[in-house]
């Protein structure tokens, strides 16, 4: 966080400490792109964007108020990470922690940002949409004019369209609010990966599957009974949290570690990060990225990527 009165412009999506852990031992992040060379780079030059996290509405402007609230969250679930490797036992305090920066750390990226818009823009343009808000409206004991309603959703979509931050800003913290407590009901493990495998991480590091028999399928919202949530934490280490019933052993084979690569991949705004150069990792990057374009875990569609679904090669330990 920037001293006071000192506002922060430089405003990563994904922290620096979690790109961190994804360098090798020169402090080098490998980032991988479509159909481009590898390239090296540093944690500090990476998923970061110039004012992010600022809106300006009506003169009025947020001066860090999302970035200083985001930079909380982040700096207290740091050192969390240590405990949740060695299989220390988390708190109450610690795991609403920890939840609070998975849910934030999926809802805050530019993805998320693009996707909410959209689905906001599609949403408002339904024929239907000012007849069944009036609806919702009158049943709560107020007329409004179809005409007025319409003229407040044009306005509203015209923000939209010019400045998606505001829109995606103004619910963050209800939306991290809802997605941590769904977080908090379901169980959470740690998953290591064998040696001959690691775990990769991307600018949209956090991912969703249904876990249903013979339905795994990506981009499932987090409060879904059969959700399972995961999270890249070192190239050794993923976080999940899953349903009761789903079993994981505590090092996972090289297959599960195979299918979490491809949800990070297939769940990827624009990069993939690892601490290696490899030549696995890029092909699947270029085979695999952007499959899952449609599935934003939101909740709001279960589209299988491009017909290929998860069930096909995501294995249970």
């Amino acid at each position: 966080m920037a001293p006071q009165n000192q506002l922060v412009h430089t405003q990563h999506i994904v922290p620096r400490w979690h790109l961190q852990r994804f360098t090798d031992a020169h402090g080098v992040l490998w980032v991988y792109k479509q159909n481009l060379p590898t390239k090296e780079s540093r944690a500090k030059g990476e998923c970061w964007e110039r004012d992010f996290y600022e809106y300006s509405v009506k003169g009025r402007c947020t001066s860090n108020r999302y970035e200083n609230w985001l930079a909380r969250i982040e700096n207290d679930a740091a050192p969390i990470v240590e405990k949740l490797i060695s299989l220390e036992p988390l708190g109450t305090s610690d795991a609403a922690v920890w939840a609070s920066y998975v849910a934030s750390l999926f809802l805050r990226t530019q993805k998320v940002r693009e996707q909410k818009a959209a689905a906001m823009i599609e949403e408002t343009q339904s024929p239907d949409f000012i007849r069944d808000l009036q609806h919702e409206i009158l049943r709560a004991g107020e007329l409004v004019f179809a005409e007025d309603l319409r003229n407040q959703v044009e306005a509203f979509r015209a923000s939209i369209e010019s400045s998606s931050s505001y829109y995606h800003l103004v619910g963050l913290e209800k939306s991290t609010a809802a997605l941590g407590e769904a977080l908090m009901t379901k169980n959470w493990h740690v998953l290591q990966s064998p040696m001959e495998r690691c775990f990769v991480l991307s600018d949209c590091p956090v991912t969703t599957v249904e876990l249903a028999p013979n339905q795994q399928r990506p981009g499932v919202g987090f409060g879904h009974t059969l959700a399972a949530i995961f999270l890249p934490i070192t190239p050794q280490y993923a976080f999940v949290a899953a349903p009761a019933l789903s079993q994981w052993k505590p090092v996972v084979s090289p297959r599960v570690v195979d299918s979490i690569n491809q949800l990070t991949v297939w769940f990827a705004h624009k990069r993939v990060f690892a601490h290696a150069n490899l030549p696995q990792i890029k092909a699947l990057v270029n085979g695999e990225f952007g499959l899952s374009s449609g599935c934003n875990g939101l909740g709001s569609r279960r589209q299988e990527a491009r017909g290929r679904g998860v069930h096909r090669v995501f294995v249970l330990g």
